[in-house]
């Protein structure tokens, strides 16, 4: 992992400021307060977001009320950038508000939790320090100020513990305080199988007693079983014998239904032969006296008849006419009157208005009186007309009467001819029917007398059929009984072999139980004495080791910052021991560079162990340090050459305001305060 850039805005001091980040040893140099730290703490601000306890207002910058963090890093080579932001609500709380992470420009929006994960995937730390992220990054990468000596004077108990965390050493604890629960997990268990098997050998004479009844039950249902297919089989013996007289009273029943049905069919066939006879005899007396009838003169009449209605007809219509020229005639003559009328008494013209002359008054009088003659002739005419014609028509009327009279008498008379004929047919239909009927009553009686005869082999069969009847009763009853006693013992047997089956079923759980038991005891046994024997030994073979490790390292830092006659190492719950010649030195008696030293020692060798430890972490090339030389000498600042040299780090960022360390880093970047933090350009 190799940071490129690092912009913050309104982060502690700092209003606005973004930071080109180079490989190499790169030194932040500036005075106290200047702004130094502020930049690492935005660094891992970027990374791992607010640590828990953390508070906001420790990162934002007062009177502001949103902060930004956009850290920018190379990893394997991916480009990462990462884009955190903090804002305060309306009640003046501080939380985060933004988490982005962006690999080769694709940008993830993700919440708190899921960005913190996603760091600790991209990093490679283990999954068990996701929940205290910062623990590892502070053990390998960045250590604050303020915590540099806080390693040293923590309590042995709290450190080892710490450190065993890190270290991974604490799954050993956690294995026998796992095993402690799983052990006791086991004695509950033996204890409950125990008493799950205590009734054991009750059970097992309960499931003698059981099978014993079965036997017993088992010979009763196999001889109630005999005794009830024998009675079956002489039932079922019987029942045919009583199918076998059923079907004779049915046959005998048949036969008397069919002496009922022959002798009804007898005695109706005798009646339509008596009917029949009289039918013939009546007939025969109707058809004594012929009628003769001609079609011809009956179409003659209705010829006849339609010529005289043509007649009729043609006179009407003449009538008709005639009558209107009466109404003619008669207006005419009203109307000549009236003029004449009105001639007579005129005294002025009513055109001109000039007296009429009598004169003239005569010649019209005359000329009217002529027309009224004219008129009367032809009334007269038309009146002898239309009296000839009513007495035409009466005459013709009387005609047609007589001879629809006539045609009447024709038709009444083909109705009797025709029913002559009919009664002729029916005649010859009934002498045939009589002969079929006398046929047929003769096979009647034959029939009666064949049905008679066959009736004579069934006498006394209702009685024989009842006798059966009884028998077969008696073996139904019998049948019964022994069903339903055969029915009780074989419902016992199934209940005796249902106890028998889950005493069975008890016992086999009862001997897996019985087995588990013996394995959980061995396994009880084998944790107890051959288990935790092992981890024991494997937590101190590998905790001794990496206490051996651990010292080398440290002594090693510590003589290339401090020479003799002081040593260093580590005792068993990893607190540095700090010699002079033969006699120890409490941490407290040193002084601020060689404490200074021993913190910086130890921070080295953990970075150094843990990193060789875990081989996968991304951080391992990147290191910062912070005021390492807090209270060194001239001689020992010069010494910090040499450790950045033993360091090797790819990128390796520090805080100081030591001028001196300028001539051992590749870059420097200077930290000014005036009035907010900013870079000096130059």
């Amino acid at each position: 992992m190799i940071i490129k850039r690092l912009s913050m805005k309104n982060i502690r001091s700092y209003k606005s400021i973004e930071l080109e980040l180079p490989k190499g040893s790169v030194l932040l140099s500036g005075d106290i307060g200047s702004g130094k730290t502020s930049i690492l703490l935005g660094l891992q601000f970027a990374l791992f977001g607010l640590q828990p306890g953390q508070k906001g207002a420790s990162l934002m910058r007062a009177g502001e009320s949103e902060a930004e963090v956009e850290l920018e890093f190379e990893l394997n080579e991916d480009t990462i950038v990462i884009k955190r932001g903090i804002k305060r609500s309306k009640n003046g709380s501080i939380s985060q508000d933004s988490n982005i992470i962006s690999v080769n420009g694709i940008e993830e929006d993700l919440s708190t939790s899921e960005a913190k994960n996603r760091v600790i995937d991209l990093l490679e730390y283990p999954k068990e320090f996701a929940k205290k992220s910062n623990l590892l990054y502070k053990y390998t990468v960045y250590t604050p100020q303020e915590s540099m000596k806080e390693i040293i004077q923590e309590n042995p108990d709290i450190r080892l513990d710490t450190l065993r965390h890190i270290f991974g050493i604490d799954r050993y604890k956690r294995i026998k305080e796992n095993l402690d629960i799983f052990l006791q997990k086991i004695k509950e268990a033996v204890k409950i199988k125990e008493v799950e098997i205590r009734e054991m050998n009750p059970i097992r004479e309960k499931l003698g007693i059981e099978n014993e009844k079965k036997i017993g039950l088992a010979k009763e249902v196999n001889n109630l079983n005999l005794e009830y297919s024998e009675i079956l089989k002489k039932k079922q013996e019987q029942e045919i014998k009583i199918k076998e007289y059923e079907t004779k009273i049915s046959e005998k029943n048949n036969l008397n239904t069919g002496i009922i049905k022959s002798e009804a069919e007898l005695r109706g066939k005798k009646e339509l032969k008596s009917r029949t006879e009289r039918e013939i005899e009546l007939i025969k007396n109707q058809i004594k006296e012929r009628i003769e009838f001609k079609q011809e003169s009956l179409q003659e009449i209705e010829r006849i008849i339609q010529t005289h209605k043509k007649n009729l007809e043609d006179l009407n219509e003449g009538l008709l006419t005639v009558s209107s020229d009466i109404s003619v005639f008669l207006s005419r003559k009203d109307k000549a009157f009236d003029l004449k009328e009105k001639i007579i008494h005129l005294e002025n013209c009513p055109t001109c208005f000039q007296t009429v002359s009598m004169d003239h008054k005569e010649k019209i009088s005359k000329r009217t009186q002529y027309d009224l003659e004219e008129i009367e002739r032809g009334l007269e005419t038309r009146m002898l007309d239309k009296k000839r014609l009513t007495l035409s028509i009466e005459k013709e009327k009387e005609l047609i009467i007589g001879y629809e009279k006539d045609r009447q008498d024709l038709e009444r008379l083909k109705i009797q001819f025709q029913h002559q004929r009919e009664i002729e047919i029916k005649l010859k239909s009934d002498v045939i029917t009589l002969d079929r009927i006398n046929i047929e009553i003769k096979n009647i009686e034959e029939g009666l007398n064949e049905i008679r005869n066959k009736l004579v082999k069934y006498q006394n069969i209702e009685e024989i059929y009842q006798n059966q009847k009884v028998i077969f009763d008696e073996l139904s009853k019998k049948n019964r009984f022994i069903e339903i006693n055969l029915a009780q013992k074989t419902k016992e047997l199934e209940m005796v072999k249902i106890n028998i089956n889950e005493i069975e079923m008890t016992l086999s759980k009862m001997e897996n139980i019985k087995n588990d038991l013996v394995h959980i005891r061995g396994l009880q046994d084998w944790l107890e004495d051959k288990f935790l024997e092992l981890i024991n030994m494997t937590e101190t073979n590998v905790l001794s080791k990496l206490r051996t490790d651990f010292s080398r390292i440290f002594q090693e830092w510590f003589s290339m910052l401090v020479s003799p006659p002081l040593s260093v190492r580590i005792d068993e719950d990893f607190t540095p021991v700090i010699s002079n010649q033969d006699y120890e030195i409490e941490y407290d008696f040193l002084s601020g560079g060689e404490r200074t030293a021993v913190a910086l020692a130890y921070r080295l060798a953990l970075n150094q162990t843990l990193n060789s430890m875990l081989s996968r972490l991304k951080t391992k090339n990147l290191i910062i340090l912070d005021e390492p030389t807090d209270g060194f000498s001239e001689q020992q600042l010069d010494k910090m050459r040499d450790i950045f040299e033993q360091l090797n780090s790819e990128q390796l960022i520090l805080v100081s305001h030591e001028q001196k360390i300028e001539g051992f880093v590749d870059n420097i970047i200077r930290i000014k305060k005036d009035g907010t933090s900013k870079i000096d350009a130059g």
